[in-house]
């Protein structure tokens, strides 16, 4: 019979999951959290001294980080297996549903019956 993996925590790499799901929840921005990384001197989990923004965007959506992993996902999430606890928790659950939902809170999209769509930017500083 085949040796489960075990899973370790890299404590420094937690530590600055920990501290994005902080920043964000404190209301900072996508950006704001990449130059806050920057300023901290914080490199990217590839060692790099500059973080992207999208390096950030697909770590607030990581389920991994709650111990989670989705097993044959299509990349439209329609069908999959979703596997609990499969690793150690960095996060807590309920920190990582906070941020999904200010997420969605934020977003300028959107969804309904007739398909997605951007919000209107009468009002938003993104028109100007």
């Amino acid at each position: 019979m085949a040796k489960m993996a075990t899973w370790l925590i890299n404590e420094a790499e937690a530590k600055n999951v920990r501290l994005i799901y902080n920043l964000y929840l404190q209301g900072k921005s996508v950006l704001g959290i990449v130059k806050e990384l920057e300023r901290l001197g914080i490199k990217s989990p590839t060692g790099k001294d500059k973080w992207s923004k999208r390096t950030i965007d697909v770590m607030l959506s990581n389920e991994k980080y709650i111990g989670n992993v989705r097993l044959l996902d299509d990349g439209k999430h329609s069908s999959y297996y979703l596997v609990e606890d499969n690793n150690p928790a960095i996060i807590s659950k309920e920190t990582f549903q906070a941020v999904q939902i200010e997420k969605q809170h934020r977003s300028n999209v959107i969804k309904s019956e007739k398909g997605t769509q951007r919000k209107s930017t009468k009002y938003s500083s993104k028109g100007k």
